[in-house]
């Protein structure tokens, strides 16, 4: 089950990699913002199976809830900035 999860890692490191470019390259803003989306996303995934190797699923399944609480809110404070001033 270890090598499992390990290779499964590993393919989430390469996803992350993968929408790394996307951030670096990305024509426009909006994709450069997705891919940023994508990473945390992929990140909470990776914390989660981190936690599994680690064998403490509910320490890192804590963290995983924080970032993505964090992550939701800083998002929406992207889209209300991006969004211009309320008339």
């Amino acid at each position: 089950m270890s090598m499992l999860l390990t290779a499964f890692a590993g393919v989430i490191f390469l996803a992350i990699g993968g929408s790394l470019f996307r951030v670096v390259r990305g024509p426009t803003l909006w994709d450069r913002l997705s891919g940023v989306a994508l990473i945390g996303t992929k990140s909470l995934i990776l914390l989660v199976v981190a936690g599994e190797l680690a064998g403490r699923p509910e320490m890192f399944t804590d963290i995983a809830l924080a970032y993505a609480t964090i992550g939701f809110l800083g998002a929406l404070v992207l889209a209300k900035y991006f969004e211009g001033p309320v008339a």
